[in-house]
C-alpha cells in the first residue's frame, strides 16, 4: 500500500504510515519533486570515499547513513529517497528519527537548511522563536497559544526570500514538550503524548487540526536565552544577527560534511540584513513562562 503525505511542504510517497505528517491525494502531489520512503536494507557504506563521521552518522553532500543501535537503520540519498531497515517493532519510535534527522538530512541534501525555531501565527503571518533545545522556544509558543496565537511549527521550519519578503515553511503537525511544560499548559492532553527515543522526559504531540501547508511571510525572530534575574527583551541589530542565526541552523554540524557552506553564508546574510530580530532574556531559575509571553506579546507583536 502506498500512502501520500506532505512535509515542509514537500510531497512525500511512502510505503509505510506516517501519521504526524499531513495526509493528501495523489492527485495532489504537484510538481515538486517528491520524497519517496521505503522499507529493505541499507548499504553497509556509501557510494563516496570523502564522508564526515558524527555520533550515530556518517554522511557526505548526497548520502547520510543514520544507525541507531537496536533501533533501526536510515538511508538518505540524492535528496529523494529515505530506506528504513527497522531493528525492532516500536514503529512510533522508529517514525520519529525519519520525521527529524532523515527529512533534515534530504532538504540538506536539496539545498535547503532547515531552522531550528518554533513559531505562532500572528494575524496572516508568523513569529519564530529560536534557541537550543531545553531553553524554552516550544513552551513559549504553547503560552503564546493560550493567549491567542495559533502554533504555527514546532522546532524546525525551512525560511526562503521571494520579492524581498522572509516566508517560512513550517515542517509538520507535531510538537515535543518536555514534562515540566506539559504540567504547566492547557493546550494538550497529557494523554495524548508519545515517548522520544533518547529523551527521558521529552513527548510529541500530533496538532493536525490547526495545521497550515502554505507558506507565511515572517514577522520577526525572537532568540532566547535563559539568563539574568529579570525578562528582558531587545532588538538586535543586523550584524549582531549572524551568530544567533548560524548557532539555530538545525542539524549544524552537516553544514561542512555536506559542503553547505555557502548557502549557509547566503541565506543567514539575507535574514539578518533584511528580518527583524530579537534578543528575549528570561531567568532560568524562575517560573516566568506566563509573564514572559505577556512580554513578548506587549514588547513585540503589539509594536510590529
Amino acid at each position: 500500500m502506498t500512502f501520500f503525505y506532505r512535509a515542509y511542504n514537500i510531497p512525500v510517497i511512502s510505503e509505510i504510515q506516517l501519521p504526524s505528517l499531513i495526509c493528501i491525494k495523489e492527485q495532489e502531489l504537484g510538481e515538486i519533486e517528491p520524497i519517496f520512503i521505503k522499507l529493505g536494507l541499507v548499504p553497509e557504506k556509501l557510494r563516496d570515499s570523502a564522508n564526515e563521521r558524527k555520533p550515530f552518522t556518517t554522511f557526505n553532500e548526497l548520502e547520510l547513513l543514520f544507525n541507531l543501535p537496536d533501533m533501526a537503520k536510515y538511508y538518505i540519498k540524492d535528496g529523494n529517497e529515505i530506506i528504513i531497515e527497522p531493528l525492532c517493532d516500536n514503529h512510533s519510535e522508529i517514525h520519529l528519527n525519519i520525521y527529524s534527522n532523515c527529512l533534515a538530512a534530504i532538504l540538506y541534501q536539496r539545498n535547503i537548511l532547515p531552522f531550528h525555531v518554533s513559531g505562532v501565527r500572528v494575524g496572516e503571518k508568523v513569529l519564530l522563536l529560536a534557541a537550543p533545545s531545553g531553553t524554552g522556544k516550544s513552551t513559549t509558543a504553547i503560552k503564546l497559544q493560550e493567549l491567542g496565537y495559533p502554533i504555527f511549527t514546532d522546532d524546525t521550519a525551512i525560511l526562503e526570500f521571494q520579492d524581498g519578503i522572509c516566508y517560512a515553511k513550517a515542517s509538520y503537525p507535531m510538537a515535543r514538550l518536555w514534562q515540566n511544560t506539559i504540567e504547566v499548559q492547557s493546550i494538550f492532553k497529557e494523554s495524548e503524548k508519545k515517548q522520544i527515543y533518547g529523551e527521558a522526559d521529552k513527548y510529541a504531540f500530533d496538532f493536525h487540526g490547526q495545521f497550515i501547508t502554505d507558506k507565511l511571510p515572517v514577522l520577526a525572530i525572537v532568540f532566547i536565552e535563559l539568563i539574568g534575574s529579570e525578562i528582558h527583551i531587545e532588538p538586535i541589530q543586523p550584524p549582531n544577527r549572524v551568530a544567533p542565526l548560524i548557532k539555530n541552523i538545525y542539524r549544524s554540524q552537516w553544514v561542512t560534511g555536506m559542503k553547505k557552506q555557502r548557502l549557509q553564508h547566503e541565506q543567514v546574510m539575507a535574514i539578518a540584513n533584511h528580518l527583524p530580530a530579537y534578543q528575549a532574556q528570561r531567568p532560568p531559575y524562575k517560573s516566568t513562562e506566563n509573564t514572559f509571553a505577556s512580554a513578548i506579546i506587549k514588547q513585540i507583536i503589539e509594536k510590529l
